[in-house]
């Protein structure tokens, strides 16, 4: 059994189907918006030969090795010196000089979103944690949920309350992530496939709002 049918055999497979069905018949895909208060938590236990980094300022990405810096700009969605500067920090776990995962948070009030295309309004206190990636041979390791459980840590201390984050509603493996470190599901946005943004549900809730995109260069 391949791993792509184990997912889909698995939990969340269903419904993974359903929305993936979905897209093909409407050309709409669905992303799922979750969130979680931050809570204090004992100190993280990480592999011996894995560390943390938070990234709070270009100096910070001028301090990087070449090889880590070059990881982490293939992953992080925008240069490194350009998130930084608009006050986004990165968060990755290393092991030497490789990038294990890494992922964004960005405090907004309002932070642009590359897939689906929006702009999402924030509310006071939250951070959106996205670009979540773990690097090929680091998968299946929990490497995902020890990032982002290293991640709340740095949020608390810079004031945050929540964290936001979104899923492609058929990404099983990553909803299985979320929903493990405590994060609720409760809305939806539904963009064109070419990620235009078409419509949400339930956004209101989590004191948030999904507008169209900024134009570039704003």
């Amino acid at each position: 059994m391949n791993q792509r049918l184990s997912f889909l055999l698995g939990p969340g497979g269903f419904a993974a189907s359903v929305f993936f069905g979905f897209k093909l018949l409407s050309g709409v895909e669905v992303f799922r918006f979750a969130s979680k208060p931050l809570q204090a938590r004992a100190a993280l236990a990480l592999p011996a030969d894995w560390a943390y980094l938070r990234l709070s300022s270009p100096a910070d990405y001028a301090r990087l090795s070449a090889a880590t810096a070059t990881q982490i700009a293939a992953q992080s969605g925008a240069e490194p010196e350009r998130l930084l500067l608009r006050g986004c920090s990165i968060h990755a776990l290393l092991c030497g000089e490789a990038v294990v995962a890494q992922l964004n948070i960005e405090t907004g009030p309002v932070c642009d979103v590359d897939d689906p295309k929006l702009a999402l309004q924030l509310a006071e206190g939250d951070g959106f944690l996205g670009f979540l990636y773990t690097w090929p041979e680091f998968r299946r390791r929990g490497a995902a949920q020890l990032l982002i459980a290293a991640t709340e840590q740095g949020m608390r201390e810079q004031g945050l309350r929540r964290l936001v984050t979104h899923v492609r509603a058929t990404n099983v493996p990553s909803m299985a992530v979320f929903k493990n470190l405590g994060c609720r599901f409760s809305a939806v946005v539904f963009s064109k496939t070419s990620g235009a943004l078409v419509g949400s549900l339930g956004m209101r809730r989590l004191g948030l709002a999904a507008l169209p995109a900024r134009p570039i260069g704003r």
